[in-house]
């Protein structure tokens, strides 16, 4: 009762001082996607951050692993770095938390039970109650710091521990200094994700409101306790990965409640960078200030687009998928510009501009970053330069870089198709010369040995032989050249707007490559040994068959650059025979047969009808997969979200705009879900605002019945990114049943590399 009971007073004394979230962001539900959803685990996190922030700081309900799950009911404690939605245990650095009473108690048992119904999240803010200390902890965020206000009860001693040696992955090394009567600095070093070698440091500051009275700190190994625990010990040193070291500071028991706020900044350049963005960010500034900041920041990214009408449980879904698209890639440079590059080296961005990192290129490229570079071009033209910085500095452009570090993680050259995109889009405030070179050096050699990065796998056998023989790379042999065309395809469209004639020639032949692991025979794209024999017994249902994370059925669909090829090449009729039965599933679940929603194998594939001239089926499958799939409830999004793709999905297709292939700047159009939509665009985009409109209640209608352009009848099932970037209008006429006229005549599906369109 006693713990109900000052659990009554700090609620009341919240909801006093903390307004909710106002305007667009209290439509967001950061708790949405924290649970196990369908498709296996998801590995969002409901902690406060600011749209692209260098910190996301988050509760964690583990040890080592993801960070947060719905599901578990215990929380470990709170850290600063982590990220959205991927498949690898990854950082969780300056890891902290709270405890009351005996230090000694809480240093190597600190976790605590928690109630959702004593826990709120809303963008850059997050409370909960730990019930076993009898603490309440609020998080706020900026963009490179982090606050946490914690409300301890009277009469027990409050203790802020900081058990650095606990991060979500593999801590190699850690360092820690108390610094007078009211800070604490240190680093903690860490392994990059998915069990790569390469390490990390991240730097922190953190000082309190008040000083505290008593200090100290522990030394001891990881599966043994904290081992030696020295009061007034100010600096800790971890060397080794079985170390467990940490720190604390205590404030004694008063009579009455008390709370401490602490400011934590990080920096991945060095402890001065740290303290400086604590400065830049923080100084003269409380909580509630830094959190009313953060709605009002929130509120801005979101407003980018205003969704009107619908049921309020879409809408939630729409602006949460939007909040999610919004949080990666991250800012890497600090508060004065200066930021660790590829080279090992420090590095000043130039003025007024962002350095950009954590490119989860293999998932982000099919919608994320086409929606990005809609609504978000400044930033856009910043990432794209980041990449450029990547490849001049490190020698290279990897396809998933995290931080400063190549890891060489899934297939392809993503970041072509990205940065390809962001120039044709008409984004040109980056080094495209720089950023040419390293593309083009990308598609045609193999890197240098000696080096983390891996560039094309297998390209000296695609050079030679124009495929990826099965019998000589097992991983993903036919997938790799897929993803691979994909790229000389976009690579081909930008050589093209930059007039280098020769080089689009010989990109227009790789991006054919596809072509040549393509069975004429059973008409599936297949595994092919280096003889050019087809691989013996394959089975396009079963999975992993020279696919990566999928079967030949949901690679049959992946030829978005040349879809008039591959319909032509599989004959319409059995095309539209095949995609149909592909989404022709009982329910949705992790299959090889079928389409399934949970990874980005297939995303595309629901808009491929528009290219087969059946778009009502398109419509009908998108709105399924939204229905199915997407919700406002913890596990409301499937799969991993994967630093924003699968929200992003949601978001283009709620709309009822997706590009297929972002290089060609084509959108497929399908039904919106809300009776207005509006982007508004920002410079260097000709246009003020893009207005998408719908005859009545569209989420009862989903086929489409007609179209208009600027108030001009358009029978094409697809717009460009100029109609969206030049501003206008596009009206929907929905209906309950499809109109098979509409859309569907070979001159209105959208354009082809093949097919001589521009």
């Amino acid at each position: 009762m006693v713990v109900l009971g000052f659990f009554s007073l700090v609620a009341g004394a919240l909801a006093a001082r903390n307004t909710a979230a106002t305007g667009l962001a209290a439509s967001v539900d950061p708790l949405v996607g924290t649970g196990s959803g369908p498709g296996g685990t998801i590995n969002l996190f409901p902690g406060p951050t600011l749209p692209f922030g260098m910190v996301q700081l988050s509760p964690d309900t583990e040890s080592r692993g993801y960070g947060y799950h719905y599901d578990q009911g215990t929380i470990q404690g709170f850290s600063m770095t982590h990220m959205s939605g991927v498949g690898c245990p990854n950082e969780g650095d300056v890891f902290f938390t709270a405890t009351t009473g005996p230090v000694l108690t809480g240093v190597s048992d600190f976790q605590s039970p928690y109630s959702h119904s004593q826990e709120a999240a809303t963008p850059g803010y997050y409370r909960v109650a730990l019930s076993r200390w009898d603490v309440n902890v609020e998080l706020t965020a900026t963009d490179r710091a982090g606050l946490a206000q914690f409300s301890f009860p009277a009469g027990k001693a409050a203790n802020i521990l900081l058990p650095i040696s606990h991060t979500l992955n593999n801590t190699v090394g850690a360092y820690i200094q108390v610094v007078g009567d009211s800070q604490i600095d240190g680093y903690v070093v860490n392994h990059i994700f998915c069990d790569h070698p390469q390490t990390y440091k991240v730097y922190f500051a953190m000082t309190f409101d008040r000083p505290f009275s008593t200090f100290g700190a522990w030394n001891g190994n990881r599966y043994g306790g904290p081992g030696k625990i020295s009061a007034g010990e100010r600096t800790v040193a971890q060397t080794g990965h079985n170390q467990w070291i940490g720190a604390y500071a205590t404030w004694p028991s008063v009579n009455h409640p008390q709370t401490i706020t602490a400011k934590i900044a990080i920096s991945y350049v060095d402890q001065a960078g740290a303290e400086n963005n604590l400065k830049a960010e923080t100084a003269g500034k409380n909580f509630s200030r830094v959190r009313r900041q953060a709605n009002e920041k929130w509120n801005k990214a979101l407003s980018a687009i205003e969704v009107s009408g619908g049921a309020p449980a879409n809408r939630t879904v729409f602006y949460t998928g939007l909040y999610h698209s919004l949080l990666m890639p991250t800012i890497e440079s600090d508060a004065d510009g200066r930021y660790l590059g590829f080279d090992g080296k420090i590095h000043q961005v130039a003025s007024r501009h962002l350095v950009y990192t954590n490119f989860s290129g293999w998932d982000i490229y099919r919608t994320q970053m086409p929606l990005l570079a809609m609504i978000e071009p400044q930033r856009m033209e910043d990432m794209s330069q980041s990449i450029a910085l990547m490849y001049k500095q490190g020698g290279w452009i990897d396809r998933w870089p995290q931080l400063n570090d190549y890891t060489n993680e899934m297939a392809g050259s993503p970041q072509t198709i990205e940065v390809a995109m962001a120039w044709l889009d008409g984004l040109h405030g980056f080094d495209i010369d720089t950023a040419w070179q390293g593309m083009l050096e990308d598609a045609t050699h193999a890197p240098p040995p000696g080096h983390f990065y891996q560039g094309e796998i297998g390209i000296d056998w695609i050079n030679k032989l124009h495929y990826v023989p099965y019998d000589k790379i097992k991983y993903g042999s036919v997938s790799q050249l897929q993803e691979d065309a994909i790229a000389y395809a976009s690579l081909y469209r930008l050589a093209v707007d930059l007039g280098k004639t020769d080089d689009a020639k010989a990109l227009y032949q790789r991006a054919l490559y596809y072509r040549n692991v393509f069975d004429p025979q059973d008409r599936f794209f297949r595994p092919r040994n280096a003889d050019g024999q087809w691989a013996a017994d394959f089975d396009p249902a079963q999975d992993w068959h020279g696919f990566i994370e999928g079967s030949g059925w949901q690679y049959q669909w992946l030829a978005p650059s040349d879809m008039a090829w591959l319909i032509r090449a599989v004959g319409p009729d059995l095309f539209n025979q095949r995609l149909s039965d592909f989404f022709n599933y009982p329910k949705p679940e992790v299959n090889s047969r079928y389409y399934t929603p949970y990874n980005e194998t297939d995303l595309q594939a629901p808009f491929e009808f528009n290219f087969s001239g059946k778009p009502w089926e398109g419509q009908r499958a998108v709105r399924r997969a939204l229905t199915e799939n997407y919700r406002d409830t913890p596990d409301g999004i499937p799969g991993n979200d994967d630093c924003g793709e699968m929200s992003s999905w949601a978001v283009m297709s709620m709309m009822g705009i997706y590009t297929v292939d972002p290089a060609s700047l084509a959108y497929e159009v399908v039904s919106p879900m809300f009776p207005k939509i509006v982007l508004h665009l920002k410079a260097p985009y000709a246009g003020k605002r893009f207005t998408i409109e719908t005859s009545a209640d569209p989420e009862t209608t989903p086929y489409i019945q007609d179209l208009q352009l600027n108030g001009h009848s358009h029978p094409r099932n697809w717009i460009t990114f100029k109609d969206i970037s030049n501003g206008g209008a596009l009206h929907f006429t929905l209906g309950s049943n499809p109109n098979h006229a509409w859309g569907a005549a070979p001159k209105d599906a959208p354009p082809s590399l093949s097919d001589g369109r521009p």
